[in-house]
């Protein structure tokens, strides 16, 4: 049973008690609640007590519904000397009767007494465990998170059996009242970055919570930054990597995801599958994450720059290629290089939206395929088409996907700063981009860390994979 709030309810509450025809006029807007009125037969008083059931069909598990009744339609047992059944606080305006009926709850009202009680019988549509689609694996586990915040905790709880795994829930949203839970290990998670997200997790005051992604902006230490700095991880080992690591994440319901933080630069190129490969591999691995992330933001500027300004700087023999393969062409290499940089962003687009069997080979033949056209057709250069893939194949090599939209929107700064200033503006871009990721933080943490501050210890382990028995201590 997932609690109703991470707040205590209150012990009294200035609303009169809670009646059956109250209870009905707040339902009357409600066609999907099942209301009734049932009695149950007290064979020592020989007495008959008559209570108000409300459920919604839906969310409850239908088969104990029918348990609960005779034949003849009367209560099959005595509510208030039951120990499964526990009384219901109805809270300031009743918010907790609605929060668990619709929490998939049975609500039963004592109509003679007023007294309010609640059956857990949960039985809310679910999707079954898959494999996470964020984060694809290759050796490690393949279950993946689901949209009920009860099955992912659990999850998360079956690699963490230990009582240093702290949970803390809240309830956001007046009109939704959404479940969130706020994860971290005590002795390893900072106590400040963990009162500091409790305390902006309170501070949330809002109609309706859509998911995760609406509160990882709205938590977020800017609510408009140009790269995530609370990261969105779909695979529950990886969870539990990290909160082994200091950090904390938080579960939302409705979601099939978690919110990780604090963050950095080096966390967002590490990819889950680095715990299941050997060492060297995975050394390599971010090695190339890091040249790619490099060369999706800033190669398609560098090459601009070179070919419509600083033609001096390129080497004689690629010059006279480059010259020679543009004879013709209608379009500056500004033109040139727009036209192919959102051809392959329409095509991603468009391969993130089909279905995931046809999405990647839409992206990539049908990019192969129009950009051969274009050559063709005297649009493009075929340098220019290879710059545009290499770009493109390097984003595809970013593990996470909001980094993956971060590094498109830096490339277009680049480009921009280049088409009108050539290596001047490609250089003053790129330090101002540098500029403004060393400025962010991640609740405290400095995002460029441990480049910027430099940390030399924490340099090297950022980058490479040390072997398992150098790792036997938890790493900073």
């Amino acid at each position: 049973m997932v609690p109703s709030s991470g707040k205590p309810a209150p012990a009294t509450t200035s609303m009169p008690a809670i009646t059956s025809e109250w209870l009905r006029g707040q339902l009357s807007r409600c066609g999907d609640v099942s209301l009734k009125s049932v009695v149950r037969t007290v064979p020592d008083a020989e007495r008959q007590v008559r209570y108000t059931v409300a459920y919604v069909p839906g969310m409850v598990d239908f088969r104990y519904v029918q348990t609960m009744f005779d034949n003849d339609g009367s209560l099959a047992f005595d509510i208030e000397a039951n120990p499964l059944i526990r009384r219901l606080d109805p809270g300031p305006e009743g918010k907790g009767v609605f929060e668990q009926l619709f929490g998939g709850q049975i609500i039963l009202l004592n109509e003679s007494t007023n007294v309010l009680f609640v059956v857990d019988s949960p039985g809310q549509p679910a999707r079954s465990i898959e494999e996470s689609t964020l984060e694809l694996s290759v050796k490690g586990p393949r279950d993946g998170f689901v949209e009920t915040i009860a099955v992912n905790l659990s999850l998360i709880r079956t690699r963490l059996r230990t009582p240093k795994l702290g949970a803390e829930w809240f309830t956001l949203g007046t009109e939704s009242q959404t479940q969130v839970c706020l994860l971290w290990m005590e002795g390893i998670t900072s106590p400040d970055v963990v009162e500091e997200a409790r305390k902006r997790l309170n501070g949330i005051d809002i109609l309706v919570l859509h998911g995760a992604g609406e509160l990882e902006v709205t938590i977020a230490d800017r609510s408009i930054a140009m790269v995530p700095t609370i990261a969105y991880v779909g695979r529950p080992d990886f969870v539990v990597q990290s909160l082994m690591n200091g950090r904390f994440a938080i579960l939302v319901d409705g979601s099939p995801a978690a919110l990780v933080a604090p963050v950095n630069v080096s966390y967002l190129v590490k990819s889950p599958e680095d715990a299941y490969l050997p060492f060297y591999f995975v050394s390599f691995e971010r090695f190339i994450r890091l040249a790619s992330f490099l060369l999706a933001g800033m190669l398609p500027g560098f090459w601009l720059a070179l070919l419509a300004y600083n033609n001096d700087q390129v080497p004689f023999t690629l010059l006279a290629t480059v010259t020679m393969s543009r004879f013709g062409l209608p379009l500056s290499p500004q033109m040139e290089l727009y036209l192919m940089v959102f051809m392959f962003e329409i095509f991603r687009e468009a391969g993130v939206r089909l279905p995931r069997a046809v999405g990647q080979t839409v992206t990539v033949v049908g990019g192969l395929i129009v950009g051969d056209a274009a050559i063709r057709a005297g649009l493009t250069s075929p340098t220019m088409l290879v710059i545009t893939a290499v770009t493109a194949v390097s984003t595809f090599t970013l593990v996470n996907q909001s980094l993956n939209g971060s590094v498109t929107v830096i490339r277009l700064f680049i480009i921009t700063a280049a088409a009108f200033l050539g290596l001047f503006g490609f250089f003053v871009s790129v330090f101002a981009v540098l500029l403004y990721l060393c400025s962010l933080e991640s609740f405290g943490m400095p995002y460029m860390q441990p480049l910027a501050p430099i940390e030399f210890r924490k340099l090297f382990t950022a980058v490479l994979q040390l072997p398992w028995k150098y790792r036997a201590k938890r790493s900073s």
